[in-house]
């Protein structure tokens, strides 16, 4: 018998739904070939999707449970609060964002920073329960329960009335058979007690507003209650997926197992103490006697403390002895304390909080060890801080319809004032360095702080031996203008007094030492001075003397930065008139030269009166270089030779500065 021919309707109704799907797929493959094309959505694979469908079955007392390990837990209770203090350790700010921001805008933030919902609770202490959740679940839900309403205009908005942080182990992702958010039920913001299995329009009479995804499931009192994702904040921080996270402590459960296995051992050995810690085994042949000798003993031991007790056991088939037989170990024995200082190590590395921060005495060991420590945990916090910076204030301002103003947490590690000096005197070193490499430098700024200070650098860098013939240049005009100072100083001192003109009053010179004369009276300056200048023009410059034209310095400055360009480009100006400068190959710097050749750190010492050997050190060698027109030749190691004279001999070695001439010698 057929099953057509119990129920004749059947086949007629499957022909049906046969052509019904054919037409469908038609009409896919049409919308298909248009102008438009569209990736199909990938829910959840089916064995995730799967799976997280089953969990749910158990989440709750999963989560519950891991709750509880997070609250019993000292080892893991502890490094979570400390993460939890270091980012609110500061408060919360309220930042703005534009030049003339709106303070009516910063009243309706700071409505909600005291009182945030019915059990009046502040901001900070429900951002504070929900960080711990993401610490310790991995999965944070911060609910934003609005009132919406419809405007004259028709237009749907909404405002919120609290910020509650919601329990992990009772909210669920609303997805459909195919692993889809989004996908399974639909409702109305207005009218939520109606909930519908596809989009559609409210039906309630005179609402028309289309009816919103769901995307979250709340289980409260026995019922779920939907909610939209612009409700719901979720975050998770270790193992973020598209649905749930991953709890850090099920990665470390069997270590908090054994931390409670050990708290407890602990708790028996020293306050329950059911059994006793030894037990005293006595071999013998009449343990009778020993049983009326203990009790002697006792006896004698109530009446006198100090008394001294001997005990006589019998032996007679030579067996006898005492043996004690321990029934608990002690912490040592047990390597107790370094079996759960490892365990407590490893569990605050799973949240990067360092010994440093937990009590322990051997973290503080050294001054890097411990700056490295702290170092890590300040990096911990800027990423737990960064998470609400990113994911979470801005999409409470979202809510709330503020723009011009932002929610922050400030770092908790403030620069102390020895590092911002440090960091301070760093950068005046850079900046001398530039200098004397001959780099133009200014303050970007004026009127700023010590630890705000820039520099701007420009210009180029000046060769070594430029920068020293300057210096020395500039340095004999200083001498020169310091000479004539003093001479006239000197002068105007002969003038107040004419009678000692021509006398030299130091004691002992007889000789004529007129104002500012040869004399022995003159001072060391002048006769150096007068040396350079004998058989000279009185009138002669310093150009004269030293017979080459003095350098105007800010005339070379200029010609340095004018020739800028050629030198870029490796070419060196050859002294024809403006206009028609022919330029060279520009040769190679010394130092450059030196360095091509394998001497990494050359020091130049001095250069021949000639101009043909160059004298430097590198790593602690001598070398000497032979220069040319175009630059360095051939250098070797330098051959250092002694001139100073030959020592003389003394013929009574007894008798300081008594010395022998050669010739004496030779006419002994």
């Amino acid at each position: 018998m057929k099953l057509g021919q119990y129920m004749p309707h059947v086949p007629q109704m499957a022909q049906q739904i046969s052509n019904l799907n054919s037409e469908m797929e038609m009409l896919q493959l049409m919308k298909s070939g248009g102008d438009v094309g569209q990736a199909p959505t990938i829910g959840l694979d089916h064995v995730v999707n799967t799976w997280v469908r089953h969990q749910m079955a158990y989440r709750q007392q999963l989560i519950q449970d891991l709750q509880m390990v997070a609250f019993t837990v000292e080892e893991i209770r502890g490094p979570l609060n400390h993460i939890s203090n270091e980012v609110f350790r500061r408060g919360i700010d309220l930042v703005p964002k534009v030049e003339n921001p709106d303070h009516e805008q910063l009243k309706i933030v700071e409505s909600y920073m005291q009182d945030c919902n019915v059990f009046d609770q502040s901001l900070e202490e429900v951002l504070r329960q929900f960080h711990f959740d993401v610490n310790s679940i991995d999965d944070g839900f911060l609910y934003l329960a609005k009132e919406y309403r419809t405007t004259d205009e028709g237009k749907l908005v909404s405002k919120i009335q609290e910020i509650r942080r919601l329990n992990p182990a009772l909210v669920e992702f609303d997805l459909d058979a195919a692993g889809l958010p989004k996908n399974a039920h639909f409702m109305c913001p207005i009218h939520r007690d109606e909930i519908y299995d596809e989009p559609t329009t409210c039906s309630e009479e005179d609402c028309g507003h289309e009816c919103k995804a769901v995307m979250y499931k709340y289980y409260h009192r026995n019922k779920h209650i939907y909610l939209f994702d612009s409700e719901v904040i979720h975050v998770s921080k270790f193992n973020p997926s598209e649905t749930y996270g991953w709890s850090p402590i099920l990665t470390i459960f069997e270590k908090a197992l054994t931390l409670i296995g050990m708290d407890k051992n602990l708790f028996r050995y020293f306050f329950e103490r059911r059994m006793p810690a030894s037990m005293m085994m006595v071999f013998t042949d009449d343990p009778e006697s020993l049983k009326r000798e203990r009790e002697n003993i006792a006896s004698q031991t109530r009446q006198d403390p100090n008394y001294v007790p001997m005990v006589a056991v019998s032996s007679r088939n030579q067996r006898g002895r005492v043996e004690m037989l321990r029934l608990f170990h002690t912490l040592q024995e047990m390597d107790y304390l370094p079996v759960r200082n490892e365990i407590r190590e490893r569990i605050a590395a799973m949240w990067g909080v360092t010994p440093a921060w937990q009590g322990a005495p051997e973290a503080f060991g050294g001054l890097s060890t411990q700056t490295q420590q702290l170092v890590v945990m300040s990096r911990v916090v800027e990423g737990d801080q960064r998470i609400f910076h990113e994911k979470v204030f801005p999409l409470l301002l979202e809510n709330m319809g503020v723009t011009d103003w932002e929610i922050a947490l400030p770092n908790p590690e403030e620069k102390a004032e020895a590092t911002r000096i440090s960091f301070a005197q760093q950068r005046a070193q850079v900046v001398m360095m530039y200098q004397q490499l001959g780099f133009d430098v200014r303050l970007k700024d004026d009127e700023v702080g010590l630890d705000e200070a820039e520099f701007v650098i420009s210009g180029m860098a000046v060769p070594l031996a430029q920068m020293q013939g300057e210096q020395m240049a500039i340095a004999v005009k200083q001498m020169e203008e310091q000479a004539a100072m003093q001479e006239e100083q000197m002068n105007e001192m002969a003038a107040q007094q004419p009678g000692m003109a021509g006398v030299n009053p130091a004691p002992g010179n007889t000789g004529a030492a007129p104002a500012g004369g040869e004399g022995p009276g003159a001072t060391p300056l002048q006769l150096m001075w007068q040396n350079l200048t004998k058989g000279m023009n009185p009138e002669s410059t310093l150009a004269d003397i030293t017979g080459r034209k003095e350098k105007d310095v800010d005339h070379d400055a200029d010609e340095r930065a004018r020739k800028g360009e050629n030198n870029s480009f490796g070419l060196q100006d050859t002294g024809t008139p403006p206009g028609k400068q022919l330029y060279t190959q520009k040769p190679k710097m010394w130092m450059e030269a030196l360095m091509e050749k394998g001497y990494t750190t050359p020091v130049v010492k001095e250069v021949s009166p000639d101009n043909k050997q160059l004298w430097f050190v590198n790593d602690g060698i001598d070398y000497v270089a032979n220069l040319n027109g175009s630059g360095i030749t051939h250098v070797q190691k330098a051959k250092m030779v002694d001139q100073s004279p030959p020592p003389k001999i003394s013929y009574n070695p007894s008798q300081v500065g008594n010395t022998r001439d050669e010739d004496e010698d030779a006419d002994n």
